[in-house]
């Protein structure tokens, strides 16, 4: 089914208001570079680019987990919690839920407890964190192993009761400029499985600003849009809910979720497609 067929069937119905965004990271995650990204300064900004409710997700290994990579080690449930105590009582306009993205690294290993994500208002986990080698995915895969590798994730993954949201749902990180062919390799069967199964489930799935590069101005040899108008449509056909994320790294960033408009009208996105956990916004 076409994206304007879907587009067509929600006549009459209010479309979502891109006024969340529930992926940002803080300076607290060791992939962000830039020590202005505070909890404080994201807020400012958000508030400045009229989104409604933030959502802190910094990367989170916890320490009761074996098995942390020596760049996640440091990143444990006590080191994020430090968000909340720098906001202290904050009361400003822009509503703030704590989470965190965590990694799944197969056969039920998963980088946070149960007991953990309890003291969180929400978990995010990525099964296309391919670039981990030796730690979330062997290296080398060919795009079919890479597939297959996410699909087995995503199905597992979706089982966890306390998974929140995919993040970046069928992003190969570490495999970006082969995106086309590595999706490519998922079957329209096995994506409907996936995402019904998610629907099933209720976890949410995220739309993603790094999956509309012309959004950005960006072209990659290999990366086209229409990968992800196909990843969505079956998202959509199976009944899934969303939320929306820009995957912040810098303060400047904060607000770019807006660039997902487009995606809104064109695949009719009305807030009743949203999530549980951002729809109070």
């Amino acid at each position: 089914m076409k994206s304007e067929q879907l587009s067509s069937g929600t006549a009459g119905a209010e479309l979502a208001v891109i006024d969340h965004d529930v992926h940002l990271h803080t300076r607290l995650s060791a992939c962000c570079h830039d020590e202005t990204a505070t909890p404080q300064a994201i807020l400012d900004q958000a508030a400045a680019e009229g989104l409604h409710l933030v959502g802190f997700a910094d990367h989170l290994w916890d320490s009761a987990v074996p098995g942390a990579s020596q760049w996640y080690e440091p990143q444990n449930l006590e080191h994020i919690l430090r968000t909340r105590q720098a906001l202290g009582d904050y009361h400003g306009p822009v509503k703030v839920l704590l989470g965190c993205e965590t990694e799944y690294c197969g056969d039920g290993k998963i980088g946070i407890t149960a007991e953990a994500a309890a003291k969180l208002d929400f978990v995010l986990v990525p099964i296309s964190h391919l670039h981990m080698h030796g730690f979330t995915a062997p290296a080398n895969l060919s795009p079919r192993q890479a597939a297959e590798l996410m699909v087995k994730r995503f199905l597992e993954v979706v089982q966890i009761d306390f998974v929140t949201g995919i993040a970046h749902p069928f992003l190969p990180l570490g495999y970006i400029d082969q995106t086309d062919a590595v999706v490519g390799a998922i079957t329209d069967a096995e994506l409907r499985e996936c995402f019904g199964r998610a629907a099933d489930r209720q976890k949410s799935i995220e739309i993603h600003l790094g999956m509309f590069q012309s959004l950005k101005g960006r072209e990659r040899d290999g990366f086209r849009d229409a990968t992800y108008d196909r990843v969505l449509t079956v998202a959509r056909e199976a009944g899934c809910r969303f939320h929306f994320a820009s995957d912040a790294h810098r303060l400047e960033d904060v607000g770019s979720v807006k660039l997902l408009e487009p995606i809104v009208r064109r695949f009719g996105i009305r807030r009743d497609d949203m999530s549980d956990f951002v729809r109070g916004v």
